[in-house]
């Protein structure tokens, strides 16, 4: 019965070893390896493939100019101790710029 268990010992750690063992890289140096991976995906395709050549977007409306910020010469800057007039006139020109963006509404 104990060269049985002795059996059973040696037939799993057999198996364990198989199962678990340490492949060696097959190109030697990892590094290496993974250089020419990189290699090869920076290189740029000769010519796009049909997929790539559908998934082209069309062309985008052509999106006019922003307007540059406004400075201090643009209009009168409010006293720096007054800031709720400071928050009002920030908050007007973002209503401005919010309904400019909007476009005409439906009720106006």
């Amino acid at each position: 019965m104990l060269w049985a268990a002795g059996v059973l010992v040696r037939g799993s750690e057999a198996i364990w070893r198989f199962l678990f063992r340490r492949r060696s890289p097959a190109s030697g140096d990892p590094a290496e390896e993974l250089r020419r991976k990189l290699a090869e995906a920076r290189e740029p395709e000769d010519e796009p493939g049909p997929a790539e050549q559908e998934a082209v977007p069309p062309p985008a409306q052509e999106v006019p100019e922003p307007e540059p910020p406004p400075t201090a010469t643009d209009g009168p800057e409010p006293a720096a101790d007054d800031l709720e007039s400071l928050r009002r006139t920030v908050h007007a020109r973002a209503r401005e710029l919010t309904e400019e963006m909007r476009g005409p509404s439906e009720g106006d």
